[in-house]
């Protein structure tokens, strides 16, 4: 067998055997080759905030989630394009996937995912706290299989393909706002009509007023007003469907506001970008960002930066190979 065709290539690097797999247990997942029968590897990956976008292309390889990370992780949204990939769960069941199909898989939960013959899926990694921030399930004890005949599911498939293909063509920024928008349509994903009606319609009402005050999180005039406007309901029924969930609504959004600031702020830490992230997370004063940011932190905003900065300097080795499975 050539090496050519042993040849296995990670964001257009090409690597041996060995080093795709160190690459791979990197990013927290365990493969292994079919050695009769291994072929080429080729993984394409681009970062989109806190998303991460992959295109992977293998053959006889088997992968399961190494369970050693201390943070809460990520969730994976495949679309396989070609080819079949296997999943076998805890329980033992075997599902397969074929071109079209779609899985929401929990890292968290035990399974494992074989190929054989060349199989082509593209990727979208999320990070879990998207899930909660839109009201979302964030936990899969069992592989997450939507309903291919959906035509609803068809669309939000047919509309991950497309930010999978444009990574590597647009900017960051744009290929964040898709990331953005896919998420704010995992719901159609995930759709569960089990339960009381009631009790659905408030989980309803809050992963809707959780999405918009994430679209909105940098408009200064947000209100309880404007956002029962725009979900076509009253003040009081909207502050009751989020108080039965244990929440307050501008609590949530200025909670929010501060979540969005932080992350941003390990990013950039001049005087002037965290003058611009103030304004950009909603906050009118940069006095009254800094005071609340320092409550909730514990630290003020420039602090914390730089705290990040030593923290994400120690890390950049590991964070270059930043991918997916």
């Amino acid at each position: 067998m050539s090496e050519r065709f042993l040849e296995h290539t990670w964001n257009g690097t090409p690597m041996s055997r060995d080093e795709w797999l160190d690459a791979m247990a990197s990013i927290g997942l365990q493969y292994k080759f079919d050695s009769p029968h291994s072929g080429a590897s080729m993984h394409s990956g681009r970062c989109a905030a806190k998303h991460a976008i992959v295109n992977l292309d293998i053959a006889w390889q088997s992968v399961a989630p190494i369970r050693h990370r201390g943070d809460d992780g990520d969730l994976f949204v495949q679309v396989i394009k070609s080819g079949t990939r296997w999943i076998e769960q805890r329980d033992g069941q075997t599902f397969a996937f074929g071109p079209g199909d779609m899985a929401v898989v929990d890292p968290h939960a035990w399974h494992n995912a074989s190929v054989r013959e060349r199989t082509r899926m593209s990727i979208l990694r999320i990070p879990r706290s998207a899930f909660k921030e839109r009201g979302l399930r964030d936990r899969f004890p069992a592989i997450c299989r939507p309903d291919p005949a959906s035509s609803d599911v068809c669309a939000v498939r047919d509309f991950v393909l497309y930010l999978t293909s444009q990574a590597g063509k647009a900017s960051e920024a744009t290929l964040t706002r898709l990331a953005e928008q896919c998420v704010d349509l995992m719901d159609v994903l995930l759709d569960d009509r089990s339960g009381p009606v009631l009790g659905r319609s408030n989980v309803v009402t809050v992963r809707r007023a959780k999405q918009l005050i994430s679209r909105h999180i940098g408009d200064p005039d947000l209100s309880v007003e404007r956002i029962a406007a725009e979900l076509n309901m009253s003040t009081s029924s909207l502050t009751r469907a989020l108080h039965a969930s244990g929440l307050s609504v501008m609590r949530y959004a200025w909670s929010l506001r501060l979540e969005h600031a932080a992350y941003r702020l390990r990013a950039d830490s001049s005087h002037g970008a965290i003058k611009a992230i103030a304004y950009q997370c909603g906050f009118t004063s940069h006095a009254h960002f800094s005071r609340v940011f320092k409550a909730r932190y514990d630290m003020t905003p420039r602090e914390y930066a730089e705290s990040h900065k030593t923290i994400d300097t120690l890390q950049e080795p590991f964070d270059r190979q930043n991918g997916e499975e």
